[in-house]
């Protein structure tokens, strides 16, 4: 009997053995490509209006015999930009090149079922930038290229981008895979990503949009009009000031209107109290026509702002000066 349950239990040790050697086996084979993005050629600014021209260094390597596979790019850049009617892809490398086009959204994402735009969203966010303002915008290569087993292939991806009118700057986000694995994560290598370093738009519309460095009040979106919903954002983590260690934070604003008149809101009030979301970080949410009470027929240009404790004399301005938060309201 003894005998008989030593086999047992050696059989089923052997079968453990035996599939996990399968299932890395099953792994491997199932490892298509190794994208990887090598070089990014950016500019540091650009001109409002005009066009950033920008160039990706790629490389790709099949790893399970001959493939033949579209390469996919994707881009992260301010929705203020509209990419995606506004943007030109092309690719050259050691097995041909040609135009790139916009992948349709009815194409979807081979690992997730998700459109490519909504699957690039998913799974690199907005990298290192601090408003949640951008979007990926993805294409494809409109031919796909076959290539051997264990070839190591090297590619030039050339973007031509026209901007938005908006003084801002931002990290810009790039992403690669191809069309038959997508974004998968069953093996390394799939699929790679890369943010670039701060690029700024000048001689444009507006103060500055700052998306690349963490800021003490900002507001979401950052693009908007007087009748949108808008959320102020403070976070005490960056603030220097007392304000920051403050068991209560209140939004204290002066609403500007075109035809010049100023309207005040800052008493610390339950309507002006921010709610806290953890962290030192707190938030208000507006509409700001109904919050500032603004008269029919006129209408907001900007906001100027400061955060207050609750008996309004500690406050926190831009940068821990004594000059205010400003939001400027504009057409998205």
């Amino acid at each position: 009997m003894r005998k008989i349950q030593e086999k047992i239990r050696s059989k089923r040790k052997d079968q453990k053995v035996y599939f996990m050697i399968f299932a890395v086996l099953a792994a491997l084979i199932m490892a298509a490509c190794v994208s990887t993005i090598t070089n990014i050629n950016q500019p540091a600014s650009v001109n409002a209006g005009d066009v950033a021209h920008i160039v990706l260094d790629i490389q790709w390597k099949e790893t399970n015999g001959t493939n033949t596979d579209k390469q996919v790019i994707g881009i992260c850049v301010p929705r203020s930009w509209n990419a995606s009617q506004n943007t030109t892809m092309s690719m050259t490398g050691d097995v041909g090149g040609g135009t790139m086009s916009l992948i349709p959204d009815g194409a979807t994402e081979p690992s997730s079922g998700l459109s490519w735009k909504a699957a690039f969203t998913k799974k690199f966010g907005i990298g290192p930038n601090v408003i949640d303002d951008m979007e990926w915008v993805v294409f494809w290569t409109d031919q796909k290229y076959t290539v051997g087993n264990q070839v190591l292939v090297n590619g030039v991806i050339t973007i031509n981008i026209k901007t938005g009118t908006d003084n801002l700057q931002f990290k810009p986000g790039y992403a690669m895979c191809e069309d038959a694995d997508g974004l998968s994560d069953a093996n390394s290598g799939y699929y790679t990503k890369a943010f670039g370093s701060c690029l700024q738009v000048t001689n444009g519309d507006g103060d500055i949009e700052d998306f690349c460095n963490p800021q003490i009040g900002i507001g979401d979106p950052s693009s908007s009009t007087d009748n949108d919903l808008i959320t102020i954002k403070y976070d005490g983590n960056l603030d220097a000031s007392p304000l920051s260690t403050m068991g209560d934070i209140y939004f204290c604003g002066k609403a500007y209107t075109s035809d010049g008149s100023t309207i005040d809101v800052c008493s610390q009030s339950p309507v002006s109290k921010m709610t806290s979301t953890g962290s030192k970080k707190w938030r208000i949410d507006l509409w700001p026509r109904r919050y500032f009470n603004v008269p029919p027929g006129k209408t907001l240009t900007r906001i100027e702002y400061f955060f207050t404790d609750q008996t309004g004399t500690t406050k926190t301005g831009y940068a821990n000066t004594t000059s205010p938060f400003v939001y400027s309201f504009k057409c998205k």
